[in-house]
């Protein structure tokens, strides 16, 4: 009989269709913006029109610094309690450790990756977090790196700077104080004969002064 040759010959070709077909897209991992809490994404929606790619919104603290944000987004996806770091807790004297989440990516890795989407603030704190990650910032994680991200995507986010930050009563940075630079030889002379110094200037100013002044 050739029916299990025939059975055999589909179930290979079964599987090496399910071997072609693509990896499934890395998730997208959605951060909020300033005063944003719930799923603002509405990510159920997303999911219904994208039914390929997982969605992950997190919830860092709506009035949170970049920092703290960043810190919060990572341990919501891998899970574990937040490590703020003990040097950022002590420079702004709150505690070091936050709140302690189950985990909506624990497999997230280098191997793994995710896309990063931030809605306004939640731009710049996607970028805080991609440094942290470069920077291998976190303790319980030491081996990051920027390789555990794809891609990051920033829709009406503030890259350059907002002054709403210093209108909620932020100070801004004093101004760096001016770099003054020795003269070089060559300098030192131009600023030499330009002030009127040496002979030449001298002659010139003399002569100058007389014939005008007759």
């Amino acid at each position: 009989s050739t029916a299990p040759s025939d059975t055999m010959r589909a179930t290979a070709a079964s599987t090496a269709a399910a071997d072609a077909s693509p990896p499934p897209p890395p998730p997208t991992v959605l951060i909020p913006g300033f005063l944003s809490m719930g799923d603002c994404w509405s990510s159920g929606e997303l999911a219904a029109r994208d039914g390929a790619r997982a969605f992950l919104p997190t919830h860092p603290g709506p009035l949170s610094s970049h920092h703290d944000r960043a810190v919060e987004v990572f341990y919501q996806l891998v899970g574990g309690t937040a490590d703020y770091g003990a040097a950022h807790a002590a420079e702004c004297g709150h505690a070091r450790y936050g709140r302690t989440y189950g985990g909506l990516y624990p497999e997230w890795s280098a191997r793994r990756p995710v896309d990063l989407l931030g809605h306004s603030i939640g731009g710049v704190t996607a970028r805080v977090l991609l440094d942290l990650l470069r920077r291998r910032a976190f303790a319980s994680h030491p081996q990051t790196s920027a390789a555990w991200v794809r891609s990051l995507a920033a829709l009406s986010s503030p890259l350059n700077g907002d002054p709403v930050t210093f209108a909620l009563g932020a100070c801004p940075p004093p101004p760096a104080a001016p770099t003054v630079l020795p003269p070089t030889p060559t300098t030192a002379s131009v600023l030499h004969a330009r002030s009127g110094g040496g002979e030449g200037g001298g002659e010139g100013g003399g002569e100058g002064g007389g014939e005008g002044g007759g």
